[in-house]
């Protein structure tokens, strides 16, 4: 099937598109049957061994919690609002990577996320995972909030742990790339912050553009209005983005996930923003981001030059 690069649909989705897209013959996105579509956002199809990996993230993550425990904060009023914190012993103005996990907006917490950990402390850097909330409990607009108030409590609090709060980076993996996008587009002035709080971003296979996953098998639980997708979109306000970003992207993900990812990159590129781009060969969606475990991996090596440590 051939997948053409257009990175915006000319119509906003609607409930009503979402469901007629399902009965409508030919295609409903670029070249995309409906079909097609729901498998191209369909992670199972393209890692059947989903389950068993993020199962091994999360005991790898647990064993990293017995051997190196974080000190855990409420950042937000809601009971979810809690960052997990990993410094350096005697952290003095380290480097700070905030790390968005990912599952589909549904699945997974931050003490599934506390794996990569390693990689960062024993380099000199904290690295610290928030819960946001799932789409089971609350709607992606409050998602999103809770992730952009996580990263403002992180600026605000950075020399409480020892990090630097000129030197905050993001980063985020799948659904949690998303929402690391739309945290990079936040008016950070409105917030009484500087517009580059942000100093880099790492983003692995994201999406940028919801117009398409509200027309795949996702809408049955993303229920969000046409002005919220557009709001949610970061690949729709790249005028607020101002940090270098590097993406990356698995060479065995889905269709989809590919596309959104050199579209994203394209368009950074076009406007002097992208930081670098990579494809993670020999790799799944899932063991993309489990490559962050070892220091020694190409997205590790990615993180690292990024934050300036190594």
């Amino acid at each position: 099937m051939k997948i053409s690069q257009s990175p915006i649909a000319p119509e906003k989705p609607t409930s009503d598109v979402a469901a007629q897209s399902s009965t409508l013959p030919g295609p409903v996105f670029l070249d995309y049957s409906r079909e097609q579509l729901d498998k191209a956002y369909d992670q199972s199809l393209w890692a059947p061994q989903m389950a068993e990996l993020e199962a091994n993230d999360g005991a790898r993550s647990a064993a990293v919690r017995l051997t190196m425990p974080p000190r855990t904060e409420q950042y937000g009023p809601s009971d979810v609002e809690q960052i997990d914190i990993f410094a350096p012993t005697d952290a003095r103005g380290v480097p700070v990577l905030v790390f968005i996990h990912g599952g589909a907006w549904t699945r997974n917490t931050r003490q599934d996320a506390s794996f990569a950990a390693p990689t960062f402390v024993r380099r000199g850097a904290a690295y610290l995972a928030p819960d946001f909330g799932s789409l089971k409990t609350a709607r992606l607009p409050d998602l999103v909030e809770n992730c952009r108030r996580a990263l403002e409590w992180t600026v605000r609090n950075a020399a409480s742990f020892g990090g630097d709060p000129g030197r905050v980076f993001l980063s985020g993996h799948s659904s949690g790339a998303h929402l690391a996008a739309c945290v990079l587009v936040t008016d950070w002035t409105k917030r009484g912050l500087p517009a580059d709080v942000i100093k880099g971003a790492l983003l692995l296979s994201g999406m940028y553009d919801l117009y398409p996953v509200l027309l795949s098998s996702r809408s049955a639980y993303l229920h969000i209005t046409a002005e919220e997708e557009r709001a949610l979109s970061p690949m729709r306000h790249l005028d607020r983005i101002a940090c270098p970003i590097a993406i990356v992207s698995a060479d065995e993900d889905s269709p989809e996930f590919k596309r959104q990812s050199a579209v994203f990159a394209d368009a950074l590129e076009g406007m002097g923003r992208l930081a670098s781009r990579n494809v993670a060969f020999n790799t799944n969606h899932f063991q993309e981001a489990e490559q962050l475990a070892h220091a020694d991996s190409m997205v590790s090596q990615v993180a690292l030059s990024m934050i300036g440590v190594s």
